[in-house]
């Protein structure tokens, strides 16, 4: 089975949309972490991934490196095959720890949002301060090292008129793969939701234009991958600091005994390898890709068996995309090992990429009804709509009172026209699309 480590639930970071709650100092003992890790092989598994996380897992470098030590040492008894990866802010990252992701072969996410306006809204350092030139030091630190790296990028409504042009700089950048989640507890108004829709088009575009050009480009919640045997779906178990077992990190919490995460554990490394594979086994995540996420699920709503309308809408949105992107790409490889490429060329290939998507990405509707309606070309950038000029940031309606809140919905549902205007065409972005947040609206 898979193994994932939280070695510490210290960060020196604050992002304002953390699921782990409060950074106490609680870390993994040395006896916890060899019990996890021999948790690997347990069941019999001829590939396992061990993976750290966190709080800031290279806080704790000489744990993990004891961690990978003993799993290889662990593969290597049984002839299985290991697989390695970590997710971290990026800004500890030096040369000594780049060389020994490196020489394990261990994948590297890195959590970035993107350019600097949108990275900055959300995740400061633990001072206050802004994080984004040390998680940019980060980020080319482990691509000169030949490090396997790919990014994750959070996406809120305060974030979205950045995500095609945060997506298209972290390509330029050297990065491959994109990987995104949303924050799925925030107010997703009807606005948000239609420029994200128009936002992930523009991201689509460009992602044809480069992987017709050669490169390596990919937005992985748009990307049609085939299985392989490394990425078939296994079972997983998450062991926080003290032995607790969930399904999957964002379940971990703080991991106290009092709070709402507790009535999520799946065991302790104390039940031994057969009773834990047997609760993994029927009482873990098991996710997979869009509305079947237990891990979005149970955090949009609370219930890991109960997804919540954005995680659904949000699902449904990217298979309509990644479904017009597989028809352009059907018979194009995409080649692996792309290097940087100036931004100038991503905005450029996204320009093309509308043109060249021709028979799907501009015929393809976003619902399933016949006829589809014709979509657009998706520009490289694009400008928030004017109605959400004003009053913006969820946030700052929350604080606003009651009665000054609704007068302003009341105005902005005025003035919110029932189409967007693109490049001087009218296109519908809801149109034959069944959004289940119409009602909400």
């Amino acid at each position: 089975m898979d193994v994932c480590l939280v070695l510490t639930h210290r960060c020196n970071l604050a992002c304002g949309y953390c699921y782990a709650g409060e950074h106490h100092g609680r870390q993994m003992e040395d006896t916890v972490l060899d019990r996890a890790v021999d948790l690997l092989f347990s069941d019999g598994a001829e590939v396992a991934q061990l993976s750290f996380f966190g709080g800031e897992p290279f806080l704790r470098f000489a744990a993990m490196t004891r961690a990978v030590e003993r799993a290889r040492r662990r593969a290597d008894e049984r002839g299985a095959e290991l697989l390695l990866q970590c997710t971290t802010n990026g800004t500890l990252l030096d040369g000594e720890r780049v060389r020994f992701a490196v020489a394990h072969g261990m994948r590297v996410t890195l959590s970035i949002d993107g350019v600097r306006e949108a990275h900055d809204l959300h995740r400061p350092r633990a001072g206050g301060a802004s994080s984004f030139d040390a998680c940019h030091r980060g980020l080319h630190v482990l691509l000169d090292g030949g490090a396997r790296t790919d990014a994750g990028m959070v996406i809120s409504p305060q974030t979205v008129p950045f995500v095609s042009r945060s997506v298209s700089w972290l390509w330029s950048e050297g990065i491959e793969v994109v990987r995104t989640s949303l924050v799925l507890d925030a107010t997703w108004e009807l606005q948000d939701r239609n420029e994200l829709r128009e936002q992930l088009w523009a991201v689509a575009a460009e992602m044809v234009a480069r992987r017709r050009s050669g490169e390596a480009a990919e937005l992985e919640a748009l990307a049609d991958r085939r299985p392989t045997r490394a990425s078939r779906p296994r079972p997983q178990v998450v062991v926080a600091t003290d032995g607790d077992l969930y399904p999957c990190a964002p379940m971990v919490g703080e991991d106290r005994a009092a709070g709402p995460e507790a009535g999520l554990r799946i065991g302790h490394l104390s039940d031994g390898p057969e009773r834990i594979a047997e609760s993994v086994a029927s009482r873990g995540a098991g996710c997979a890709r869009g509305v079947a996420c237990a891990c979005a699920a149970y955090l949009e709503t609370a219930s890991r068996t109960d997804p919540g309308p954005i995680g659904v809408w949000y699902g449904h949105l990217c298979a309509r995309i990644r479904a017009a992107i597989a028809d352009q790409l059907r018979e194009v490889a995409a080649p692996r090992g792309g290097r940087r490429r100036p931004f100038l060329i991503g905005l450029a290939a996204a320009v093309g990429g509308a043109a060249i998507a021709g028979s799907a990405l501009l015929r393809a509707g976003l619902g399933d009804d016949p006829p589809r309606a014709a979509i657009p070309p998706r520009p490289a950038r694009l400008e928030p709509p004017p109605e959400a000029a004003d009053d913006r940031s969820a946030e700052a309606e929350r604080e606003r009172k009651p009665e000054e809140l609704e007068r302003l919905r009341e105005e902005r549902r005025r003035r919110r026209p029932d189409r967007v205007r693109i490049q001087g065409r009218l296109h519908d972005p809801l149109v034959g699309a069944e959004d289940p947040l119409d009602d909400l609206d």
